[in-house]
């Protein structure tokens, strides 16, 4: 008799054993999340935009396994979402652009750990953020204006005309650089428009005469400063003045 309850208690070991739910789905907990990515230049010096990444891949890792367990795509805000899950410890992690320059791939994962204390949980991660290195990138936004001229004659005491200016140049620069990356000439009724642009802050500049007659070269930029803050926006500055 003794012998059999020692077997029917380790028994009953082993099924409780076996029973033990690990971490992974099955669950009723979830994490919630966002990825925030931020657009920086070749050296990591320059950061040209930070907003949230859509379709960016986010991992998942139940407990102590070596490898991830499942994966989710973000939202156009930059969100995911994981369901089901049971108590437990989770890793989550995404893909950033290394700026240490230790890795060989050039990426690295941004890890967090989170645990899961009771079923029907709700948690809430802070913002993964990741890096993003570009040199010449695009977006889906664009900004337009106009260039408008007044003709005064050579001193500058009588206006002589006034006039949407066709054919003139139009420079384009983020903020933080000290150079233009792209310029286009105005069409026939002044306008211009710059496509393909992604989030960020901008100083669209033309040309004009020095009101101030100091400038040796009579030429002075007149500079609008705006900023693209959405993925899709038009966003137009109006007229630029100059002195032709």
């Amino acid at each position: 008799m003794r012998y059999q309850n020692i077997f029917f208690y380790a028994f009953i070991v082993i099924i409780a054993i076996s029973c033990t739910k690990k971490e992974g789905e099955g669950g009723t907990a979830s994490i919630n999340g966002q990825v925030m990515v931020s657009l920086v230049s070749d050296d990591f010096e320059k950061e040209y935009a930070s907003f949230p990444e859509e379709q960016k891949d986010v991992y998942i890792i139940y407990g102590d396994d070596d490898y991830y367990s499942d994966k989710t795509e973000t939202s156009y805000d930059g969100k995911y979402h994981f369901g089901y899950l049971r108590k437990g410890s989770y890793k989550i992690f995404a893909y950033s652009d290394d700026s240490s320059g230790a890795s060989e791939s050039g990426k690295i994962p941004v890890i967090q750990s989170v645990e899961v204390k009771k079923n029907g949980e709700i948690v809430e991660m802070p913002a993964i953020c990741v890096y993003d290195q570009v040199s010449h990138y695009e977006g889906s936004s664009s900004i337009e204006g106009k260039v408008f001229a007044y003709d005064y004659n050579s001193n500058m005491t009588i206006l002589k005309d006034s006039f949407y200016l066709r054919n003139e140049y139009v420079y384009l620069a983020r903020l933080e650089d000290n150079y233009y990356f792209e310029r286009q000439r105005t069409f026939y009724d002044g306008s211009f428009v710059f496509t393909s642009l992604p989030i960020g802050h901008y100083q669209v500049y033309v040309y004009s005469r020095d009101s101030t007659m100091l400038d040796p070269q009579d030429e002075v930029p007149v500079i609008v400063v705006d900023s693209i803050t959405a993925n899709r926006q038009h966003l137009d500055i109006g007229r630029i003045n100059i002195i032709n």
